[in-house]
């Protein structure tokens, strides 16, 4: 099989082998390097392919089997992440994803409600992992003014999210 063959053969398979292999990797570089290794395989490999080679099962399957032995390679436990992936969520789980992500909007919510000074603090501390001294060398606040500011700020927050969640659950005619 020469080049030109090979491309009329494999290429049209491109975009959704690429849609697979970006599911399987969650990243871009990572998905188009395993495309690209898969590739590579195939052309090694073309003039014993099989007739059904050309299927987009036998290419999905191909590509699954790369990635597992790369990983493999690279000693990383993948039963666990396969078994995940492809077993539906509970309903707990879903449930508590959401739960997460309204509580992390709520949360986004209350900091733009703080004054411009403890958002940033408040941002730079939690968000970033920052610490008082990095700070306090980009506010100019001293390490003891911003300990103040940060613990005083949780507390507000904590207590306005507390207030947040006592309305929720109240009924309509309350």
């Amino acid at each position: 099989m020469d080049a030109r063959e090979f491309k009329q053969r494999f290429m049209p398979h491109y975009k959704l082998l690429y849609r697979v292999a970006y599911h399987f990797t969650g990243n871009a570089q990572d998905a188009e390097d395993l495309l690209q290794d898969m590739y590579l395989k195939l052309w090694q490999k073309r003039d014993d392919l099989p007739d059904e080679a050309m299927r987009d099962a036998y290419l999905v399957t191909m590509m699954r089997r790369l990635l597992l032995d790369q990983r493999r390679l690279k000693h990383v436990d993948t039963s666990i992440e396969l078994k995940e992936e492809f077993s539906p969520p509970d309903e707990q789980s879903l449930d508590r994803q959401i739960d997460t992500k309204d509580e992390a909007i709520q949360m986004e919510g209350l900091i733009r409600q703080l004054s411009e000074r403890d958002a940033k603090i408040i941002q730079m501390h939690l968000m970033e992992d920052r610490s008082y001294e990095e700070i306090e060398q980009d506010t100019g606040l001293s390490q003891g003014n911003i300990r103040i500011i940060v613990m005083r700020t949780k507390q507000k927050l904590k207590q306005q999210f507390r207030r947040l969640g006592d309305l929720s659950f109240r009924k309509p005619n309350d």
